[in-house]
């Protein structure tokens, strides 16, 4: 596997979506940091950690909110998915979030969901400040429990590791 230059480690990442181009992205609203949001889409447009991952949220998270140090991660959210039925994608889970979640409704006015962890919490773009924002939706689904895990898209994806062997 070549180098990735998103991620820190070595991760085993496969790609369910079509390769994308940047006009595809450039109808996403503008925010801090999109310009490594689009890099990294073009070249993978989304994608499942074959093996797994585990997100270590920067120094702003609260890792005793969930008693891990870290978040199990699933996917990225491909931009879009052409040749998967029933497949996710960004809109989609906007719209299934709005659609069980009356509560945020305004919420995804404003953030970008783009990432799942394993039970389908998602992580989120503010496109206003560029951070990432994480809920887990077996604790609250009230917007104002969101919490901040990282302070770019950059930063988020230097913080994925390999799953520990078990």
């Amino acid at each position: 596997m070549k180098e990735d230059m998103f991620f820190a480690d070595e991760i085993e990442f496969e790609f369910p979506g079509k390769g994308i181009d940047k006009s595809e992205i450039d109808e996403i609203d503008d925010f801090p940091g999109k310009e490594d949001f689009i890099n990294f889409y073009t070249i993978h447009n989304g994608g499942d950690f074959i093996d797994g991952a585990w997100f270590f949220p920067e120094s702003c998270y609260n890792s005793s909110v969930f008693g891990n140090p870290y978040i199990t991660l699933a996917m990225f959210l491909g931009v879009r998915v052409d040749d998967q039925e029933g497949g996710l994608n960004i809109d989609v889970m906007n719209d299934i979030i709005t659609e069980k979640y009356k509560k945020f409704e305004d919420f995804v006015l404003f953030h970008i969901p783009f990432a799942l962890d394993v039970i389908d919490n998602p992580f989120w773009i503010d496109i206003q400040t560029g951070e990432i924002k994480y809920i887990d939706f077996q604790v609250s689904n009230n917007p104002n429990d969101v919490i901040t895990v990282a302070s770019s898209f950059k930063n988020f994806c230097k913080c994925i590791r390999k799953r520990a062997s078990r």
